[in-house]
């Protein structure tokens, strides 16, 4: 054995793939057997030598064989002299060998360079070596098997090996008669190596493709050993093999590095860096996606080493933010310049989290890294635009201020500002309904808001302001702009207003226009819409008028021209009529219709007068257009209601004169004819129809007179409704005498009201049920109580009935429903609208149900003239 400081330098130099061996070696042997390394230093022992030797664990029977170094050194020169030991005693005073004889085999493994050393107890005067051999051999763990000669014959195998192979009769089989299906796998050869070269073939993870029966194959993964077997005279006569089935090992560790590979693969395409680091901070993976940002290596940015992509200025900080989230298991965050592989450094947001393992155990970080730069870039414009907005406010020689939300904070403002205000600096902070209160009722403040909203630059020209100056309100006159100002979102955040007093300005101009004629021609001739036309016929300006009535923008309006509004049977002689004017300097003064932004042509009256210079020469047309399409329906409308005055009143003063001719014509021609033949008596009745009608017509123009100049006067006085009701249908009863009217007399009551009036609303109502119901003649009237205080009067008709589109106008002035024969149903349409009218100062109301085809009923509803207790 070897010293403890050149066992520990010779442990360091051993592969993992060795010291798995020399643990397989001492898994799979039943027997007693230690496993030293190249250099004789203690590798691995069985529990079955840890038995023989009567100690608990490896590291005490390290110390045992520690004292035995004379042993050791006679075991070293001899299997270095002969390669291997055969036999012999093993003669120590650590090793009770009462009544029992230790005879050791030894022998250096090759490739691996291993030295396997096995000990055989044997009680003395006893030969049991092959009991012993077939019983290690029968329960050995691992797939054993013996062959023997060139050809490679099966000479023993265990029951783990039968079971490899599916339990085939194999004893005294080569190899390939045997397992023919491993040609072409590199076993056959692997065996003709070890028994040609005499050297042990080692095996790990080796894959294995084997005959499973009805036409299957079993792949397996094997550890396996060829060691050669050596005859007396050290020559080659057979193979050891020993073998360990790892497939279920293999087969994880292949998922395992599937999954990872996977796992891998995934946090490679994330488009973000990832990073894992360990308990103590150190870098333990970095996804592909830093490497090829930073341009570092695995060896460049392992444990801190990626540190060194951060900027020097940031290092330290982001170092110690990180180091203190690992200790604390806390979160990580913070944000620095990190410098990409063309050298540039690139603003990154680090982000991490600690992890735990099952057992609830930090691990260390998990966190990715994200770019950042142009965020960081537009935060950092938008401070220098806010810096630079802040000094401009600050500096301008104007009286600027900045205002934030929907409120209108007031967030800057400037000492012209201020100033102009009339206020101080408190007012700063605070909103501009707060700071200004005055501006309650002035239009600034929907302005603002209009500004906000839309994002439409308001530029104000010489607009009065009343502001409180020195405890006073006072007007001044002030040019100034509402500016959207946006976030880098492009939302509005707030308006910035600058604002110059142009007062003096203002009350220098007032002057100006009040001593010189063009200012005056222009009040006087101030209408809705103006234009500012040069002498060429070009127009330079127009207000807004004309926007807000053509719902066209300032660009749409100037493309498009005014001759394309105006109505296309009256453009060529207005273009003729303006033409002459342009040439002569001659007012113009003509009615046209212009399109509006619904599509509908409405009557203008349109003026223009020039504006003469010194030399008389046309400097401006100042052009006017003033809406007077109400101006032309009135007309129209008392067109219309004086041929329909004329109709009426012809007809009734028509058929007097008829009758009266008539009268005086049988008078004259008398003698012969008796008076009794005369037609007296139905002449008259129709004279007096008619002079009644003639008097109704008359009485209604008078009424709606009075209505529309609102001196209707109304007598009230206290009576019945009843009786009122009961009067009229007998008075209008003599003069209709074919209607049948009926009388529903339901709720007794007395009304406080204009007594003549209602009668006048009932009269109407109960004689259009008569004109309106020219073939079924039956009339029904009806008074009933219709709710708390209040009575119903009711005239139901079975006539001609009304339509849902005339039923919404009947109430109208002047309004007719038309007929196929106007004459049939005559009347100036004025009836309902006085009925209505009258029923309004009466504080009541007059409701109609009909149908096209049959009939009406028409409802006038006032209150009683005594509180009903009782309702």
């Amino acid at each position: 054995m070897i010293d403890n400081s050149e066992r520990s330098e010779n442990r360091n130099e051993l592969s993992q793939e060795t010291e798995n061996l020399a643990q397989t070696l001492a898994d799979t042997i039943q027997e007693p057997i230690l496993v030293l390394g190249k250099k004789f230093e203690f590798l691995n022992a069985n529990p079955g030598l840890l038995n023989l030797f009567e100690v608990a664990d490896k590291s005490k029977l390290r110390e045992k064989l520690d004292t035995e170094n004379t042993f050791f050194q006679t075991l070293k020169r001899d299997l270095e002299k002969h390669g291997r030991l055969t036999a012999q005693e093993f003669n120590s005073k650590i090793l009770n060998t009462d009544n029992r004889k230790v005879l050791v085999n030894a022998s250096i493994l090759e490739n691996s360079g291993l030295v396997l050393i096995s000990f055989k107890v044997e009680k003395v005067g006893k030969d049991d070596k092959l009991e012993n051999f077939n019983e290690i051999f029968s329960q050995a763990p691992a797939m054993i098997c013996i062959l023997r000669g060139p050809e490679h014959i099966f000479d023993r195998a265990n029951e783990n090996y039968f079971q490899l192979v599916g339990h085939r009769d194999i004893i005294g089989k080569t190899v390939n008669e045997a397992l023919p299906e491993l040609e072409g796998q590199g076993f056959f050869e692997m065996l003709d190596g070890v028994y040609n070269s005499g050297e042990a073939f080692i095996g790990n993870e080796v894959p294995v493709k084997l005959d499973a029966g009805e036409g299957k194959m079993k792949n397996s993964f094997i550890d396996f050993v060829y060691q050669p077997i050596l005859d007396s005279t050290g020559k080659v006569n057979g193979i050891f093999v020993h073998a360990v089935d790892i497939t279920e090992k293999v087969t994880a560790k292949l998922k395992l590095e599937q999954s990872e590979n996977e796992l891998r693969y995934l946090i490679d395409t994330v488009p973000a860096i990832i990073w894992i680091t360990g308990a103590d901070g150190q870098n333990q993976y970095l996804n592909k996606n830093w490497y090829e940002f930073t341009g570092q290596n695995y060896e460049s940015a392992k444990n801190f080493g990626w540190l060194d992509a951060v900027h020097p200025e940031d290092r330290k900080r982001v170092e110690k933010s990180f180091l203190r989230a690992n200790n604390e298991r806390d979160e990580f965050y913070e944000s620095f310049r990190l410098r990409n592989k063309e050298g540039e450094y690139r603003w990154v947001l680090d982000s991490g989290s600690p992890k735990y393992n099952s057992e609830g155990e930090f691990e260390g970080m998990i966190g990715t890294v994200i770019d950042v730069h142009d965020e960081k870039l537009k935060e950092q414009l938008i401070r220098e635009k806010e810096h630079r907005i802040r000094s401009i406010i600050e500096e301008a020689n104007v009286a600027t201020a900045l205002y934030t939300g929907k409120e209108m904070k007031i967030e800057m403002a400037n000492d012209a500002m201020i100033n102009l205000w009339g206020k101080d600096e408190s007012v700063i902070g605070t909103t501009l309904h707060q700071a200004l209160p005055e501006l309650e009722g002035q239009p600034f403040h929907d302005l603002l808001q209009e500004v906000f909203t839309t994002g439409k630059t308001y530029w104000g020209k010489e607009d009065p302001v009343d502001l409180v100056i020195d405890n006073k309100l006072q007007t001044g006159y002030f040019n100034f702009t509402y500016k959207a100002l946006r976030d880098e979102n492009g939302e509005i955040y707030g308006i910035l207003n600058m604002a110059i007093d142009v007062s003096e300005m203002v009350r220098s101009k007032e002057l100006i226009k009040d001593s010189e004629a063009k200012y005056r021609q222009m009040a006087d001739l101030m209408p809705e819409k103006v234009l500012n036309i040069n002498a060429n016929g070009k127009v330079i300006y127009f207000n807004q008028g004309w926007m807000d009535y053509t719902g066209l923008n300032k660009e749409e309006f100037e493309n498009k021209g005014l001759d394309s509004l105006i109505h296309p049977s009256e453009r060529e002689e207005f273009e003729k009529n303006w033409r002459h004017s342009l040439q002569t300097g001659s007012d113009f003064e003509m009615e046209v219709r212009y399109l509006n932004k619904k599509g509908k042509y409405k009557w203008h009256l349109n003026r223009a007068e020039a504006i003469f210079d010194e030399h008389g020469n046309i400097q401006i047309w100042i052009c006017t257009a003033t809406e007077i399409q109400k101006i032309k329906a009135e007309e129209k409308r008392k067109e219309d209601f004086l041929k329909l005055v004329s109709h009426e009143l012809k007809t009734p003063v028509t058929s007097i004169k008829g009758y009266v001719q008539l009268l005086l014509s049988l008078l004259k021609k008398k003698e012969g004819m008796p008076l009794s033949a005369i037609p007296f008596e139905t002449s008259l009745e129709r004279i007096d129809q008619q002079i009644v009608r003639l008097t109704r017509l008359i009485s209604e123009m008078l009424d709606l007179s009075r209505i529309e100049k609102n001196k209707l006067v109304l007598q009230k006085e206290t009576f019945s409704i009843n009786e009122l009701v009961n009067d009229t249908i007998q008075d209008i009863n003599y003069t209709n005498t074919n209607y049948n009217i009926i009388l529903e007399d339901d709720y007794q009551c007395d009304i406080h009201a204009d007594k003549d009036r209602i009668g006048q609303v009932l009269i109407n109502l109960v004689t259009n049920a008569i004109k309106y119901s020219p073939i079924n003649q039956d009339i029904l009237v009806s008074v009933k109580k219709a709710g708390k205080n209040k009575v119903a009067v009711s005239v139901q008709d079975s006539g001609i009935g009304i339509d849902k589109e005339n039923l919404k106008k009947i109430f109208k002035r002047f309004y007719r429903i038309d007929f196929k024969n106007e004459d049939t149903y005559s009347g100036f349409g004025i009836g309902l609208y006085l009925a209505n009218e009258i029923m309004k100062r009466h504080n009541g109301k007059i409701i109609v149900e009909s149908e096209k085809g049959k009939g009406s009923l028409f409802t006038f509803i006032v209150d009683t003239a005594v509180k009903d207790q009782n309702t």
